[in-house]
């Protein structure tokens, strides 16, 4: 995804992420955020809500940023107020971006406050940031409220207290926002790849984002390519082992067959002259000059 293009402020000038629905890169990132945060492709499935791998996140979140033991954040109480509060996932992680920065401006703040109305204000303020712009978008702190099962006084006391920790800085750099998008994208992929044993395409499209996860799939790359080659290599030398193999084996028979078959002539060409040795009516053969001879003393 090209962000220079994305926010141009020589073509877009804006202040914060309230005109970010009207940048022509927002239907890119949306499709983003359907894919890489499994809220499925299904466009008629609505952002308003969290995914279940978004949630398990958010949870562990905010259980470690706030780790105080009173009303301790539970999944159940999440997905309830995301559900009826309607946050969406640009909410949650402008929300992520505020709990990144009270953990480097007031810790303190932290150690006080529970999970669980850490996670409620933190998601209205965000969603009051981003999308409160008139009298039809406006979610009043009564009806968030009502989500958090907390009255309006109490749900006003946290408003305050949270904007005094964070000294009224809700404005947040676009890339910001995006390496926390980064950071659950590769969450949610290492944990859904872990839990079912194999990973999607697109999982490995965001691991391979990262640079360990590339380094460490270029070293498994790598080390498969060497066995490979090893195992090539033995391949090829066994089969030039038999072939070489089959080759002698082929020319000793070879040599083994041109001798049996002189054999039996050597034999009987022996057999041959033993029996005419050994034969006495056989006759001998006479001299021409003796049978000349042999007329003139009849």
């Amino acid at each position: 995804m090209d962000f220079d293009a994305l926010f141009n402020e020589k073509t877009f000038q804006f202040s914060d992420f309230q005109e970010f629905t009207f940048l022509p890169g927002h239907q890119k990132l949306t499709e983003r955020v359907r894919k890489r945060l499994y809220y499925g492709l299904d466009k008629d499935v609505s952002l308003d809500a969290l995914s279940c791998p978004v949630t398990d996140i958010a949870v562990e979140i905010f259980q470690k940023s706030a780790p105080s033991p009173i009303r301790k954040l539970q999944k159940k109480y999440a997905a309830h107020v995301a559900r009826e509060a309607c946050i969406s996932p640009c909410a949650m992680m402008l929300a992520l971006v505020y709990i990144e920065r009270l953990r480097h401006r007031n810790p303190e703040y932290l150690q006080k406050i529970s999970s669980s109305d850490l996670f409620l204000i933190s998601m209205m303020v965000a969603s009051k940031y981003l999308y409160d712009e008139g009298e039809e978008e406006e979610v009043f702190n009564d009806e968030w409220g009502a989500a958090g099962k907390l009255d309006v006084q109490t749900v006003n006391t946290l408003e305050m207290n949270f904007l005094n920790a964070i000294e009224w800085s809700l404005f947040t750099e676009p890339n910001d926002f995006f390496d926390i998008l980064g950071q659950l994208e590769t969450s949610i992929a290492e944990r859904q790849g872990m839990k079912r044993g194999w990973f999607t395409y697109t999982d490995l499209c965001v691991l391979l984002e990262q640079t360990a996860w590339s380094q460490a799939l270029t070293a498994i790359y790598q080390h498969f390519t060497k066995v490979s080659c090893m195992i090539g290599l033995v391949y090829l030398t066994s089969v030039a082992g038999l072939i070489a193999t089959s080759t002698v084996l082929h020319q000793l028979s070879l040599a083994r067959s041109g001798q049996s078959l002189l054999l039996p002539q050597v034999e009987i060409s022996s057999a041959h002259l033993q029996t005419s040795n050994m034969n006495p009516e056989t006759p001998a053969a006479v001299h021409p000059c003796y049978s000349r001879y042999s007329g003139w003393g009849s």
